[in-house]
């Protein structure tokens, strides 16, 4: 207590205005092979016209773009990326087989000598389809130049009235390195502490890109945590909700996703099925049985969806099968904006998939009533409605509430929303007080959700029950929330009943 030593008015003030802050849901993360972009670093993109910007567009080797195309297609906003390719040592991030394409210049001496390397800014192929040209500037053409970037043939950049002169702000380096969407450059002749004349007049064209591709294994999609490559390149960003491989369907990187999830637990690892299944054998891959030895896929941070997605495709308008992991993606994205995260992503709004021709195929109610009991989540289509997601369960094998992707989403909602908004009381004197003030916390929040519609029901302890003495002298404090999550309506059943004309339905009824 505070010491007063004069009478008078002593105002002081407890703050119990703390909150549940809100947290993203729907943020989704893709690991995949694409054209151009950094390799193994993640990259966030909010638009398709970004993902073409940073990553290219679509490749032969790869489902990556036709993903994310789909991602955004169906409601999907915020999408981070990581470009892999292959690692001889995947505990190395210097072992990358992927090279940028390149050229160095020569400058315009009598007897001409490296004047500077210029470097597409990330590795591929598609740096061969750069080219340099270098012109005179136009202030002072004696000492400056100009350089333009084109790719495919198209200009994309210039870069007026540059300078050899290291000493000078229009210097070749300061001025495009930090600025260039396309190309760096390496005064070569400042680098050996000798002045340089201009790089020759005349169009260059860079070569040497490699895509990294050759002996690319999954171990190059899974990664390694110590350099935080493939899956792992996720770690240091917090706000994922879903996380996809798109079209990699082998069983090492289906576990690795589900591992990842499972260790994260903030999760929803979003898988495809083999292409060309028929329904049983898409029962078989879920349970490893059949042609598959693999041990069931069982988790509750984990969905399955099937079949793949036969669309109109963009280089060629060609039909093409694409996995339906990004279109998934984006409409759980569109449910979180329409709605709320514990309600299904499925049925024939919420789960409406959007510019999709047909589907790989088509299973009839029959062969869903076989699919869906094994955690085999059905794409649909329907006369009326057209193509939409018919199915939200995870791949958790025992039944339980959490075996269904509405309150698995709840619950890392849930979780997450309040740990994060709960690190207040951490070293707070552990007594009813601070107790009672992590229940003004949390009951709110629950309270928020019950009144939505995502709990039946409630409770939260904090008390002398759950923090006994022995816990609270091990420095720890212990709450127990209980909550009833609401369950979906998946199986409708409507009773007709025939009744004589003289009837009184409140006797039947």
């Amino acid at each position: 207590m505070p010491t007063y030593l004069s009478p008078g008015i002593y105002t002081r003030e407890t703050d119990f205005s703390f909150y549940v802050k809100q947290i993203s849901t729907s943020s989704a993360a893709m690991v995949g092979v694409a054209e151009k972009g950094p390799i193994n670093k993640p990259v966030l993109v909010t638009s398709w016209e970004q993902f073409i910007n940073r990553f290219g567009s679509y490749i032969n080797e790869s489902y990556l773009a036709y993903a994310a195309r789909a991602f955004f297609d169906n409601g999907g906003a915020v999408l981070y990326v990581t470009r892999i390719a292959h690692l001889t040592d995947s505990t190395d991030r210097d072992t990358l087989t992927a090279l940028k394409s390149s050229i160095v210049l020569q400058n315009r001496e009598a007897t001409p000598a490296d004047a500077l390397r210029i470097e597409a800014v990330n590795e591929g192929v598609w740096g061969d389809r750069l080219s340099i040209s270098i012109e005179d500037g136009s202030l002072d053409p004696a000492n400056h130049f100009n350089l333009v970037v084109r790719h495919k043939g198209d200009v994309v950049e210039v870069f007026k009235d540059l300078s050899m002169d290291e000493t000078l702000p229009n210097h070749v380096e300061l001025a495009i390195n930090d600025r260039s969407d396309f190309i760096l450059v390496q005064d070569l002749a400042a680098a050996m502490g000798t002045p340089s004349d201009r790089p020759a007049l005349g169009v260059f064209t860079l070569s040497g890109g490699d895509n990294g591709l050759t002996d690319l294994a999954d171990a190059d999609f899974i990664g390694d945590p110590s350099q935080h490559t493939g899956l792992y390149g996720f770690d240091e960003i917090d706000a994922l909700n879903l996380l996809m491989v798109p079209g990699v369907t082998t069983v090492p990187v289906i576990n690795a996703g589900i591992a990842y999830a499972e260790g994260r637990k903030d999760l929803l690892f979003i898988a495809d099925t083999p292409m060309h299944l028929e329904p049983l054998e898409a029962v078989d891959f879920r349970k490893g049985q059949g042609m598959y030895s693999h041990a069931a896929f069982n988790s509750s941070y984990a969905a399955l969806y099937y079949p793949w997605l036969e669309i109109s495709d963009p280089v060629n308008s060609r039909k093409k099968l694409v996995p339906p992991c990004g279109a998934v993606a984006g409409c759980i994205a569109r449910s979180d904006q329409k709605t709320n995260v514990w309600n299904a992503p499925a049925g024939i709004d919420r789960g409406r998939i959007f510019n999709t021709l047909s589907l790989a195929y088509k299973t009839s109610r029959g062969e869903r009533d076989v699919l869906y009991p094994e955690g085999v989540n059905v794409i649909a289509v329907f006369p009326d409605t057209g193509i939409n997601i018919w199915g939200q369960k995870t791949l958790q094998s025992q039944p339980s509430a959490v075996d269904r992707i509405n309150v698995r989403r709840l619950m890392m909602f849930m979780e997450e929303a309040i740990s994060e908004s709960s690190r207040f009381v951490v070293f707070e004197p552990n007594h009813p007080q601070t107790w009672r003030a992590l229940g003004r916390l949390i009951n709110p929040f629950l309270q928020d959700i019950k009144d939505k519609g995502g709990l039946y029901d409630f409770a939260f302890q904090c008390d002398e029950e759950t923090n006994t003495p022995a816990v609270i002298d091990r420095n720890e404090m212990v709450a127990r929330v209980f909550v009833k999550p609401t369950k979906t309506a998946e199986f409708i059943e409507l009773n007709f009943i025939l009744t004589s004309t003289g009837a009184d339905f409140k006797e039947i009824i």
